[in-house]
């Protein structure tokens, strides 16, 4: 039997790497260029499932996402949490005090300011923590260092010279996993619904379409907008609301959100994280 796969942004050794083989551990991780490749996987194939960072408790929303979703033909199926560690590591016969400059991802340099203007180090930007990783590996400079994960510090033979060199200790990044299919879930479970449209242009549309979901006891529990068009007229919203689809108050909830939108679309339904509690 085949076995299964579940494709990624970055290289071996990302954080979303690293949470696939800790909530996936019996399917095979799949790198990919970018979150369109890594989505495109399962479409075409390749992948069975995708694991993608939408947003951090710090860093904020995930940019690109919400421009993939609003194209997507996949199916949200499940949720992630997911504490980050950040970890220094250098070639093995190097020390702290021999670096001068660091390489990694601007969020995670971002997320490690205190600690890197501590050791005096010049922080440069790279286009994602394991490729950081991979490039100290290969320069082979006891100057040079890079932030990422320990799983890979184990991939590139590097040694953590300061583990957890984040500046925050409360640094929770969260995943979405996406398959082409949805998932058979009770209704008795708690459960997110993810949501994307656009509002007609009426006065209070806004507030008029998510009534529903107040009137009929559902909890909104995200919101956000985005532009979907280049001459900044038309708004596209995010919603998540804690609530199964096939329940009867989430089905009156959504006739009154389709008279107020233009374009709805439902992007999937999945069991609440245990993280949420």
């Amino acid at each position: 039997m085949k076995k299964k796969v579940i494709s990624f942004q970055g290289l071996h050794g990302a954080y979303s790497d690293l949470v696939c083989r800790k909530f996936y551990k019996s399917l095979k991780t799949l790198p990919c260029n970018t979150f369109g490749e890594a989505i495109f996987a399962v479409e075409d194939g390749s992948a069975d499932l995708a694991m993608i960072p939408v947003e951090n408790n710090i860093a904020g929303r995930v940019a690109d996402m919400h421009f993939l979703l609003e194209k997507i033909n996949l199916k949200i199926v499940a949720e992630f949490y997911h504490k980050i560690e950040h970890h220094l590591m250098s070639i093995k016969n190097t020390d702290i005090k021999k670096i001068t400059k660091v390489y990694s991802h601007i969020h995670a340099l971002s997320q490690c300011t205190k600690n890197i203007k501590k050791h005096k180090l010049d922080a440069i930007n790279f286009i994602d923590t394991a490729g950081a990783a991979k490039f100290i590996s290969e320069e082979k400079n006891e100057n040079f260092a890079a932030i990422g994960s320990e799983l890979s510090s184990k991939i590139y033979g590097l040694k953590i010279l300061k583990k957890n060199f984040e500046d925050s200790k409360n640094n929770i990044t969260r995943f979405l996993v996406f398959s082409k299919e949805s998932r058979n879930i009770s209704t008795k479970k708690k459960v997110i619904t993810s949501i994307v449209f656009n509002t007609k242009n009426l006065p209070a549309s806004l507030y008029k379409a998510l009534g529903g979901f107040a009137s009929n006891s559902i909890n909104l529990t995200r919101l956000e907008s985005f532009f979907v068009n280049k001459d900044f007229k038309q708004f596209s919203f995010l919603i998540d609301v804690e609530s199964h689809p096939d329940t009867k108050n989430f089905k009156n909830a959504l006739k009154q959100l389709k008279k107020f939108a233009s374009k709805i679309k439902i992007l999937g339904f999945f069991e609440a994280s245990s993280f949420r509690k």
